[in-house]
């Protein structure tokens, strides 16, 4: 127990200098390094969908955003995204706040237009239901509907996002998908 929170009090180390560095001295590259080191910790120790969590996410979106890093951006934002959503629902503030987010880093990657956002922040959340939806019938030993809901959430994702990606590739795995071999590869 002692050494839980020990960790945990190193993570909130990580996370309030990157979040320092990045906010109020520029330092982008340094601030990355903390936060990821705080969300590796905050994961393992806290799991994927705690609030915590979502906050290390949600500041590593912030800087790879201000890096021009928009890909890396949009796929730290819709991590975060999707566990503010699994916690709270759609209509949180916090949730309120990574889906704006994710709207300005979808317009600065080109897609401009009201409609072409909104369809790329729809998309997200129908992956995400289909996900929460996977987990909900998983956790209840309901695996064949998971995985139907998985496969129909990493559609979407490739439909909209690519077929390689963080996120693309966690839901393929819950759905026991093997990921297609890299370009050039075996």
């Amino acid at each position: 127990m002692a050494d839980r929170m020990k960790k945990l009090q190193i993570a909130q180390q990580h996370y309030d200098v990157g979040k320092d560095l990045s906010w109020n001295k520029g330092e982008f590259d340094t601030a990355l390094v903390e936060l990821k080191k705080s969300v590796q910790i905050r994961e393992s120790i806290l799991s994927m969908y705690h609030d915590d969590t979502s906050k290390s996410y949600y500041e590593i979106g912030r800087v790879l955003f201000a890096q021009k890093h928009y890909t890396d951006s949009l796929t730290s934002y819709r991590k975060c995204l999707r566990i503010r959503v699994s916690l709270y629902g759609k209509f949180n503030t916090d949730a309120k706040n990574t889906d704006h987010c994710v709207r300005l880093v979808v317009q600065a990657k080109g897609l401009y237009s009201g409609r072409e956002i909104n369809e790329a922040v729809d998309a997200i959340y129908k992956s995400i239901g289909h996900e929460i939806a996977g987990d909900t019938y998983r956790k209840a030993g309901r695996n064949a509907e998971a995985q139907l809901e998985y496969i129909k959430a990493a559609a979407i994702e490739e439909y909209f996002f690519g077929k390689s990606g963080e996120i693309l590739g966690e839901l393929n795995r819950k759905a026991g998908i093997k990921a297609p071999p890299p370009p050039g590869g075996r």
